[in-house]
């Protein structure tokens, strides 16, 4: 008989934080766990806990039948980056953790003191303008050919500063494509 699959799927593999902290010694004091949704980053990014108190025993039974509520306070480390203490009492309910067994820890920790962080990648202030804006501004008798980039600032690129040289160009001119024929009769403005 064919296996029919109802309802929807998650991306989520493992299982509950307090399922897997509430078999171990001390609840898992001193323990990594990671979340299969991070291992997606080549950066190391796991948890170590720090405490744990369950809320088992509230004076309500009911409350709680599957110990899913509880305090736990964790060392984040996110994509090679510490985070310092985190409190992930509200996302431990999520079956995404796995635990990091003993003897794999320590390739977490050489993966973290090996870690370099990515070069930050300098991007100019001003770049030339697209060619339909460039022909508008032409056609409206504008003088400035140059438009102001704006950008986010991330950990990879930021937007050089007075006085700063950029380390990365900003071209819109087609260099060298993949497919020169498909470029061919086309008109080149510049």
């Amino acid at each position: 008989m064919p296996v029919i699959l109802v309802g929807r799927t998650h991306y989520q593999v493992g299982k509950r934080l307090w399922e897997i902290i509430g078999s171990l010694k001390d609840f898992g004091v001193g323990r990594m766990v990671v979340r299969s949704t991070l291992e997606r980053y080549p950066e190391p990014s796991f948890f170590r806990i720090l405490s744990a108190q369950p809320e088992m025993d509230t004076g309500r039974p009911y409350r709680d039948e599957d110990n899913l509520r509880g305090k736990v306070l964790v060392e984040r480390v996110f994509r090679g980056v510490n985070m310092g203490v985190v409190d992930i009492s509200k996302s431990a309910y999520k079956t995404d953790f796995k635990l990091i067994h003993k003897h794999e820890e320590h390739k977490y920790l050489e993966a973290l003191k090996n870690f370099k962080p990515p070069e930050v990648k300098i991007l100019p202030q001003t770049m030339e303008m697209p060619p339909l804006l460039k022909i508008i501004a032409e056609r409206e008798n504008h003088e400035c050919k140059e438009m102001k980039l704006v950008i986010n600032n991330t950990r990879t690129y930021k937007l050089a500063e007075d006085g700063e040289t950029p380390t990365v160009k900003i071209s819109l001119q087609l260099e060298n494509p993949a497919s020169p024929e498909l470029y061919e009769g086309v008109l080149n403005t510049s």
